[in-house]
């Protein structure tokens, strides 16, 4: 019992250590208060009105409604006026602005939002009430790129999920771990990073301004 209780201090321990550090990052690093390189991408409501249609499509192939079996393409454009509705409903993780590009085979999005809502997980949750709000409501510009993965559907009608794989994160112009995403956001992070789609989605190519949903 003695280890146990000495293994959890220890844990308890590096986890705060990990935390102070990436919270002295954050503060005493110029770069991340400087914006990147931004280029924002222009949508208009019938953007966001042609997106939806064609995720319905999508769902209507799921319930044999729809016997199409061409690709499914959304452009940057609908991509940016879908997500600009919908992001901070599903995640509470409000970004403006919030641009989404598809490029290189990733998808990247950078977005502006208040340091606040980027320390949700612990411990840097319970390490807010001790920052002053003048520091924790700075926005600041993150960016993040990955590629679409869509997790191979197990045994038994098991739910099929779709997930990015993080190959970059950056605050401002400071270049960060990956892994400071699923610390500083919690779960947060995980209803970002993956979510459920219909069975009937294969795969999801992405290239220069378009993603391709590829269906079964």
């Amino acid at each position: 019992m003695r280890y146990g209780c000495f293994g959890c201090l220890a844990l308890l321990i590096l986890v705060l250590v990990v935390a102070v550090a990436a919270l002295g990052i954050v503060f005493l690093s110029g770069n991340i208060t400087s914006p990147p390189d931004v280029r924002p991408v222009r949508y208009s409501r019938a953007d966001g009105y042609a997106a939806q249609q064609k995720l319905y499509e999508v769902v209507l192939r799921q319930t044999g409604r729809s016997s199409r079996q061409d690709p499914v393409v959304l452009t940057d454009q609908e991509a940016n006026a879908f997500l600009a509705n919908h992001l901070a409903e599903a995640a509470e993780l409000p970004f403006d602005p919030l641009i989404v590009r598809f490029t290189n085979g990733q998808i990247e999005l950078q977005g502006q939002t208040p340091l606040r809502n980027l320390l949700q997980g612990p411990p840097f949750a319970q390490l807010l009430p001790y920052v002053s709000d003048s520091r924790l409501d700075r926005p600041l510009w993150v960016t993040v790129r990955g590629r679409i993965v869509i997790e191979a559907k197990g045994a038994g009608g098991a739910r099929t999920y779709g997930q990015v794989e993080l190959s970059d994160f950056a605050l401002g112009k400071q270049e960060l771990g990956t892994w400071l995403v699923s610390l500083m956001l919690g779960p947060t992070a995980k209803r970002i990073m993956r979510w459920q789609v219909p069975s009937v989605v294969h795969e999801v190519q992405l290239q220069d301004g378009k993603a391709i949903i590829v269906t079964r």
